[in-house]
């Protein structure tokens, strides 16, 4: 199995540091010559994602989304895009939790350079959201002040979430609907993939749709 595609099991609970919060809106939808991948998951113009899946969970295209179904407790499953990388840019999702619990969890993963090395901007169907780095050897540092609580997010099953992520050097910005959640600072990972994930904690059964991405020029 591919480093890039399949189910991980991980532990979700960590320290980390403090964000760095600043007045921000995410501009408007990017003009045709700064986009530099979009997909809308139809089965004519779909990018190269890694689809692959067992007993834990799958990823699938099904009616225009990519979806991610997870049916193990404990359980993360990601689905990158193969052959492409990027150092800086934007990027906007949208992310739909069809079925499970709302304490599930779904998102991005950014600056991905292997299964143990990447950032994670994740969210969960009741209003939270995190960001946390993976490295290889030391596992995870949560970059935010553990799950933090936000009325931009729209809550429960079958909201759709349009999550954004701005990348210049070491600087991220993190959005939801249009609008700022945090920014922080941290310099580990310069580029790599990007990937869409969905993952449980307690209760199995989680199904998410991702659609309308687009990554741009920042």
């Amino acid at each position: 199995m591919k480093w890039w595609a399949g189910a991980l099991l991980l532990l979700l609970l960590l320290a980390g540091c403090r964000p760095q919060p600043e007045q921000q809106t995410l501009e408007g939808p990017a003009s045709p010559e700064d986009v530099i991948f979009a997909d809308d998951f139809s089965p004519a113009t779909v990018g190269k994602w890694q689809l692959e899946g067992d007993e834990r969970g799958q990823s699938l295209l099904q009616d225009g989304q990519l979806i991610i179904e997870v049916n193990d407790a404990n359980t993360v499953q990601y689905v990158a895009l193969a052959e492409q990388s990027f150092a800086n840019f934007a990027l906007e999702v949208d992310a739909t939790l069809l079925a499970g619990s709302t304490d599930s969890t779904y998102g991005v993963l950014f600056r991905m350079t292997g299964p143990d090395q990447f950032y994670r901007f994740d969210i969960t169907g009741n209003g939270l959201f995190v960001v946390e780095r993976y490295d290889e050897g030391g596992g995870w540092t949560r970059l935010t002040d553990d799950w933090q609580e936000s009325a931009l997010l729209h809550q429960g099953v079958n909201a759709t979430n349009r999550l954004g992520v701005l990348v210049v050097g070491g600087t991220f910005n993190f959005y939801a609907n249009g609008e700022l959640l945090l920014q922080l600072a941290d310099a580990r990972y310069s580029g790599g993939a990007i990937a869409l994930d969905a993952g449980t904690y307690g209760q199995p059964g989680l199904r998410v749709a991702f659609d309308n991405l687009v990554v741009s020029q920042p």
